[in-house]
This record gives C-alpha cells, structure tokens and sequence, in this order.
C-alpha cells in the first residue's frame, strides 16, 4: 500500500505560536501552516494581525518540508514572503488570483504549487487551474478559515473529479481529517492529510499523529 502522510496543520495567533508548534511538532516531517487574511475569510491570522514578517519563522521551520496555505486576497505577495522564509510547498485558492497569473507563477517558481477552492466553487474552475498544478487541495469542510469544522461529503465527488481528469496528480485532504473520516478519504483516491484540531488540540499531539498513521497505512 503507497504510504500516505499525515500533515500538522496551524493557524498561527501569533509569531509565538508558530514557533512554539515548531518545536513541539517535531515527530513530523512536514508543517502546514494556515495564513488568513481577514479579507479572502471572515478569520484573521499571523502575520496579518498582529502584523509580521514571515522570514523571522523561517530558521525554526527549516527543519521542516513547509507547505503554507495562502487564504489571502493577495496571494502573490503573500507567496513571495513565504518563499523567502522558506516554504517548499505552497497552496493557492482559485478565487485569489487569475488563471494566466497563476500559471505564470507556477511555471517560473522553485517551489511547489498546489491550488485550492472554496465549497461554493464548481469543480470545473478548480480543474482549469489544476492542469498548471503540481498537486490539489481539497477542502473536507465547507467553510474554510477556521479549524474544527464539520466534515462535507462534497469532497468525495470532489475527489472523483479530480481523479477523472488527473489520475496521477496528488490530492491533499484538508479541513475534518479525524479519526471517523480518514479511511473513507484514503479509500476515495486521496494521497495526503492536513490535519489540524485531531491533531495539535489532542492532549497528545505525537500519540494522535501516530494513531491517524496506523489507520490508513497498515
């Protein structure tokens, strides 16, 4: 059976959070970090609120494969900081940002582009961006910003959908990855699990990661 990562997802408060989630979330390799801004989602973050720079993170992440979840209304930008603070994945929503400016960026970065939507998005939309992509991330909960969200079985069609058109294209999971609803996603065609509140709001983060683990890769 292919091994299927589990991700630690945040939405950082603050700096100090972020660095705090570096160090105790080091039984991973990877780190997903949510950033929002307040204008995209309802939900604000850092580095927006309080106000940050992104490269005063980058030594304690290093450690990690970083991959940042651009809910901003100006991904651009935001994905440049993100660059220079040493993101190795990054995910953009089709909402944010234009098709020829997304296939611009894609094509002429080093790092790796996902591309993301929201609920209310047709697959058609999702599917026109993901040609330019190197992966896809879908949402496992309607409204994203927010951690601890009920699970949409919209995302199984979603799956489907993808797996049609790209059969070999990567899909992360992320939003109501638990316990109850990770075996159906890996049993749909999903590669990959961002898992946020299942995992660092358990009382044991590392015994969590581990339980998830053993669930879909026996």
């Amino acid at each position: 059976m292919k091994y299927s990562p589990i991700v630690p997802a945040i939405i950082p408060a603050n700096q100090s959070e972020v660095i705090s989630a570096a160090s105790s979330l080091r039984f991973s390799r990877e780190f997903h970090l949510d950033v929002v801004d307040g204008v995209f989602v309802p939900a604000i973050s850092w580095p927006y609120e309080p106000a940050g720079e992104p490269v005063v993170v980058k030594t304690v992440l290093d450690v990690y494969t970083l991959e940042v979840d651009l809910m901003t209304a100006r991904p651009i930008p935001a994905a440049t900081k993100w660059i220079a603070a040493g993101a190795d994945m990054l995910v953009f929503h089709v909402e944010t940002i234009d098709l020829e400016t997304f296939k611009n960026f894609a094509d002429n970065t080093p790092v790796s582009v996902g591309v993301s939507c929201s609920g209310d998005t047709e697959i058609e939309t999702l599917l026109s961006y993901a040609e330019f992509a190197d992966y896809v991330q879908l949402m496992g909960i309607y409204q994203i910003g927010s951690q601890g969200q009920p699970f949409t079985e919209t995302v199984f069609e979603k799956i489907a959908a993808v797996k049609k058109q790209f059969p070999k294209i990567m899909i992360s999971i992320d939003g109501s990855v638990n316990a109850t609803t990770i075996q159906s996603l890996k049993k749909a065609g999903a590669d990959r699990f961002i898992v946020g509140s299942a995992i660092v709001k358990q009382p044991d983060p590392e015994a969590a990661h581990k339980g998830l683990l053993a669930l879909i890769n026996d």
